[in-house]
């Protein structure tokens, strides 16, 4: 008695025939929700008095105290001389300090900027990849009211193809920062954490942003 075997091929395919399909674009409606809570912030950074300010929407300027776009993209975040020109479409940010002055002994900034395509993201993290590479080891002295203020120092990048790091301090080893730009999608995240034992906390903040997106 003949026996016949018969092959079953399974073909795997995408709904677009065959090709990947790229994941949804991340909605403006979303940022309300991509952010850490303060307590998430203040777990992150393990404290339990980061107070928050009021969220902001649109970019900050701080640009007369640092004229250098190459390093003003680093010292703060969300800044409008870099971002108003990059096409974002929405964003949202959060300030918390601790104390609630401007001679804080901790500092953190959360936020996450929209583009209307992941395409559109991407080259906004490519082009912010090149001015951050002209900061590396880089000192900036901020002169505030026309008088010296605080000087800052800008250590070495770190570049992966999705997220790029860098340490920053504060005056004579007052204040260590931890600066982190990433991109998931169709969206920016840019995060800075500051304490006088910062270590990766800005890049587990900006991690649990992009595990929302």
């Amino acid at each position: 008695m003949a026996v016949a075997l018969v092959a079953v091929a399974t073909a795997c395919s995408t709904a677009s025939g065959g090709r990947a399909s790229r994941p949804s674009l991340v909605p403006a409606s979303a940022l309300e929700g991509l952010l850490l809570s303060p307590d998430e912030v203040n777990a992150v950074m393990g404290m339990n008095a980061l107070v928050p300010t009021t969220p902001f929407t649109t970019p900050r300027d701080h640009r007369v105290l640092l004229p250098n776009l190459n390093c003003l993209g680093i010292w703060e975040v969300a800044e409008k001389a870099i971002y108003n020109d990059s096409g974002y479409s929405a964003m949202r940010g959060q300030v918390l300090r601790q104390p609630d002055t401007d001679d804080w002994e901790a500092f953190v900034v959360e936020a996450a900027m929209i583009y209307p395509s992941a395409d559109a993201a991407k080259a906004f993290f490519s082009e912010s990849a090149d001015r951050w590479s002209k900061c590396t080891n880089h000192r900036v002295n901020i002169t505030l009211n026309d008088q010296p203020n605080r000087t800052w120092w800008f250590g070495s990048l770190t570049k992966t193809d999705i997220q790029l790091t860098m340490p920053v301090t504060r005056g004579e080893n007052e204040r260590t920062c931890q600066r982190v730009l990433s991109v998931v999608n169709n969206v920016i995240v840019d995060v800075s954490a500051c304490s006088t034992t910062v270590s990766d906390q800005a890049a587990t903040i900006a991690q649990n942003i992009k595990e929302r997106a």
